[in-house]
């Protein structure tokens, strides 16, 4: 009897002596590549405007509560969840961290109590990127010495357990991103602006959507413009627009305009007045002749795909440069995409 309780007290200290060396931080990371150029993963994790369609947490509690806040993407970025206790539980996660195209950084904290962090490692390798996700926690922080002494047996764990879930995550990021536009926007100058209306005259003209016959119908409908300001003494106060109204069925439709100091009286048939776009917008600088303007608009819709934006009604071209007095490979064109409808001429 008295060898049995020995043995015993001895197993037990044994198994508390272990538990004491194990170690209290806990490591767990998974990677994957994805065929998206970096530029765009890094524009998908950097905010939580899709984290709920590739997150392996949202699909297992669907009723649960997901709130976003902060900024809309960056340091401060900021989501918190409420679910099933037995499923989820309830947390916040914000990122700390956001290093364009390379590094992503998120403190977590769930059930109010264990502290953890959390990032994303990025490198570009031609047009795809390889992804590490990683997690970090000290499993004994906050906890009394018998939470901790179990804590140091549940951090043997975290690997399978965090881990599984993790290349659940991965996998089904790599599913969206892989569904979305591909273009390397990184090089390109795109940004969110605010657009301010102007007075214009504009003639509405179609072509088919060869940009021989878009340039023809764009020269004559202008030159129609042009003629009318020239003789009645109206003066141009912007460079000239092209205002998209279709682009369907082989067809290209749309109203050729020129920005005016003031709109006259009266005007011809053909030519009618209004009010440019304006609103909030998405604009893309594009350098070079304007045949060549599509992987401008690819970048576009990458851009705004990556960064969960819709598009809405209208988008049009602005033209910067005079094609009479500059180089073809240096004319500039602002390319607009309107993200929400807006009065329009």
């Amino acid at each position: 009897m008295k060898k049995a309780i020995l043995t015993i007290v001895f197993l037990v200290l044994a198994i508390a002596t272990a538990g004491l060396l194990l170690p209290t931080r806990v490591h767990v990371e998974r990677n994957i590549t994805i065929e998206r150029p970096a530029n765009m993963m890094f524009s998908l994790l950097n905010n939580y405007h899709y984290f709920e369609q590739w997150s392996p947490w949202s699909k297992r509690d669907p009723q649960a509560e997901f709130v976003i806040s902060g900024p809309g993407a960056g340091v401060g970025a900021r989501m918190s969840w409420r679910g099933d206790p037995q499923l989820i539980g309830s947390g916040w996660q914000e990122i700390t961290v956001s290093k364009p195209f390379e590094q992503i950084d998120v403190k977590l904290l769930f059930d109010s109590q264990a502290v953890a962090h959390s990032s994303f490692r990025l490198k570009q390798s031609g047009v795809a990127t390889h992804i590490i996700w990683s997690f970090d926690s000290d499993v004994t922080a906050g906890l009394g010495f018998p939470e901790t002494f179990l804590a140091r047996f549940s951090g043997l764990f975290f690997n399978t357990w965090i881990g599984g879930d993790f290349e659940l995550g991965l996998a089904n990021l790599k599913l969206f991103a892989e569904s979305l536009p591909v273009s390397d926007f990184s090089e390109t100058d795109i940004g969110q602006v605010k657009v301010q209306a102007q007075n214009i005259l504009f003639v509405t003209s179609s072509s088919s959507q060869d940009s021989a016959d878009i340039a023809m119908a764009m020269v004559a409908a202008y030159q129609q413009i042009s003629e009318f300001m020239n003789n009645t003494g109206v003066q141009m106060s912007g460079q000239p627009m092209a205002i998209t109204r279709a682009w369907e069925e082989g067809g290209y439709q749309f109203d050729a305009a020129i920005p005016v100091d003031e709109i006259p009286d009266s005007l011809p048939a053909e030519i009618k007045a209004g009010v440019s776009p304006s609103g909030i917008a998405i604009r893309a600088v594009h350098h070079g002749t304007h045949d060549q303007m599509m992987p401008t608009y690819e970048k576009l819709a990458a851009y705004m795909a990556a960064h969960g934006l819709s598009q809405g009604t209208v988008s049009w071209e602005h033209y910067i440069s005079d094609p009479a007095k500059t180089e073809p490979g240096e004319l500039i064109t602002h390319v607009y995409i309107m993200l929400e409808e807006q009065g329009t001429p």
